[in-house]
């Protein structure tokens, strides 16, 4: 065996010695062909084109090339042989060395993994490489204070931790020490910022009551980029989008800031943070304005409710860059002079741009007038716009028009039948699917209601509609008390969680009103009520998905009263 170790290392450096000519050419065609056959999964065939192109000048790539390949077929102890020929020939090749290390971490020979970053650090004295390899298989193995020892260690033989930035964040906050590890971020980050999503990973996980000094040290002055960046997304991670633009809009204005506001405000928008995200567009469009952003901007402030921004977004994009944009814009315009309460404006615009839009444009023009009157409680007028839209007799709209008359025959029917189901008409559909009634004035009345944005009076009308809907009893008062909570109206909304927790008990509705009926309690105090409610819900629907919910809020409230179990 020694033998065969000693003329594989003399080939090796045969291979890289300067006086040994080989084709480099020739060398390339075998990298490429050891990577074609890993690629087509033949690893066997891929480890011996990758032994052979260790002779080239890529020989790092193709270590690495043969480190996957062996360890595709669990033979990573193979490599062994290979790295200590290679270690010989070039003792400071970091690449080399990582590779070695990897692989004794791998087979789970510690003290070898241990052998091998000694000898790294002596062949390489002033180099953080060996410290910064052995440290992170350190963290990973769960072994902080051996971690934290080695650390010190680098610090006293190179000078200075600077080059070991993030190793250092990484151990703080696997220790828990959050503040320290965030300092430590911070340094990472200055020469490291494409780090900045393993920094967020890193200090997400910090308890509530770590986050005030990971925000201390992420906002302290000087303001810098990947500090600020990494704050922005702790924040939305944190549920607080809101604090996360305050951190990142006081950025310099550069096309990096730019894409920065830019990516935070697509974040915003895929969690829902509408006007968040509706200031982050407007940031970017003040320093590079365009129709696009614009238009962005003013679709997520209709999102978010604020129609009047959105129209005057809408407004500046129709009057931009490019006949696209143009186009774009009025469709937001009329949907914002809608919910404005202004819709004769938009029938007027819809029309004024109706000739000049193709036939598809055209009928969505004609949807947002309609809802547009159905908002200011004109069901003609709405007929009438939608009148113009070919097949509207049986689409969404119709459904919807009819519902609001109480007529759930056809309401049912043309909600089941539209192929451009919206959200809203799904959940009305679920709504109306739970009765077998064909008429139902009151629910019309509660959803014309919404549709008016008319809350208190939209609940209140679901709740009496329970009286003329009895089979759909838990999900009418389920629905009125869901828009009593959202208005944080525990007093309106308590009775209607009860009533379905205890009249309506099996029904899909029970076990949420167990829920939000305990969650109501607690916050007034009654915690042994809570309790109770919470575990009814466990015991009477142990196959509910809210049941980890219940867990968790049961043992916020036995945490409450001391001595319970």
């Amino acid at each position: 065996m020694r033998a065969i170790r000693d003329a594989l290392m003399l080939g090796v450096a045969l291979a890289l010695s300067v006086g040994h000519v080989r084709d480099v050419g020739a060398q390339d065609t075998t990298f490429m062909r050891a990577l074609t056959l890993e690629q087509d999964g033949k690893y066997r065939e891929a480890a011996d084109a990758y032994r052979s192109a260790l002779r080239g000048q890529e020989v790092v790539a193709a270590l690495l090339g043969l480190e996957r390949s062996y360890a595709a077929m669990g033979m990573t102890d193979s490599i062994l042989p290979v790295l200590d020929s290679l270690v010989a020939i070039r003792p400071r090749e970091g690449g080399i060395r990582s590779v070695q290390l990897r692989a004794l971490q791998m087979l789970g020979r510690d003290q070898a993994l241990r052998d091998a970053f000694e000898n790294w650090a002596r062949a390489s004295p002033s180099d953080p490489g060996p410290y910064r390899e052995y440290t992170r298989m350190l963290i990973q193995a769960g072994r902080v204070a051996s971690a934290d020892s080695l650390l010190r260690r680098a610090r006293t033989t190179l000078g200075s931790d600077r080059d070991l930035a993030y190793e250092t964040a990484q151990l703080r906050a696997a220790a828990g020490e959050w503040a320290a590890s965030s300092e430590a971020w911070r340094v990472a980050l200055r020469n490291m910022p494409y780090l900045q999503q393993a920094a967020v990973y890193a200090l997400v996980r910090a308890p509530e009551g770590a986050r005030a000094d990971i925000r201390r040290v992420l906002a302290a002055a000087p303001v810098e980029p990947g500090a600020r960046r990494t704050l922005a997304g702790l924040e939305v991670g944190w549920g607080d989008p809101r604090r996360g633009w305050e951190a990142l809009r006081a950025l310099p204005r550069s096309d990096s800031t730019v894409a920065a506001w830019s990516e935070f405000a697509t974040r915003s928008e895929d969690a829902g943070a509408w006007l968040v995200a509706r200031d982050a567009w407007q940031a970017v469009d003040r320093v590079q304005p365009t129709g696009s952003i614009a238009l962005r901007a003013s679709r997520a402030a209709l999102n978010g409710g604020d129609p009047a921004s959105a129209l005057a977004l809408a407004e500046r994009a129709a009057g931009a860059d490019s006949a696209a944009s143009a186009r774009g814009a009025v469709p937001l315009m009329v949907r914002a002079l809608g919910s404005l309460g202004r819709p004769a404006e938009a029938a007027r615009l819809a029309e004024s741009h109706g000739a000049h839009l193709p036939p598809a444009l055209r009928e969505e023009l004609a949807r947002h007038v309609a809802w547009a009157w159905v908002r200011a409680g004109n069901l003609e007028r709405a007929r009438s716009a939608l009148a113009a839209i070919p097949g509207a007799s049986e689409g969404e709209a119709a459904g919807w028009m009819a519902l609001y008359d109480g007529d759930l025959k056809t309401a049912r029917t043309a909600m089941r039948r539209s192929g451009e189901t919206t959200r809203d008409a799904v959940a009305a559909l679920a709504l109306i699917m739970r009765t077998k009634s064909d008429t139902g004035p009151r629910l019309g009345e509660a959803f014309l209601a919404l549709a008016r944005g008319d809350t208190i009076a939209a609940a209140t009308a679901f709740a009496d509609a329970e009286r003329e809907l009895p089979d759909a009893g838990a999900i009418l008062l389920a629905t009125a008390a869901r828009l009593h909570a959202a208005r944080a109206d525990d007093p309106r909304a308590e009775p209607l969680w009860r009533s379905v927790a205890q009249r309506y008990e099996g029904t899909p509705e029970a076990a949420e009103a167990d829920l939000e009926w305990a969650r109501v309690l607690r916050r007034r105090g009654d915690v042994p009520g809570a309790i109770a409610r919470l575990e009814h819900l466990i015991l009477s629907y142990p196959t509910s998905a809210l049941v980890p919910q219940a867990r968790r809020e049961l043992e916020l409230a036995r945490n409450r009263i001391p001595g319970t179990t």
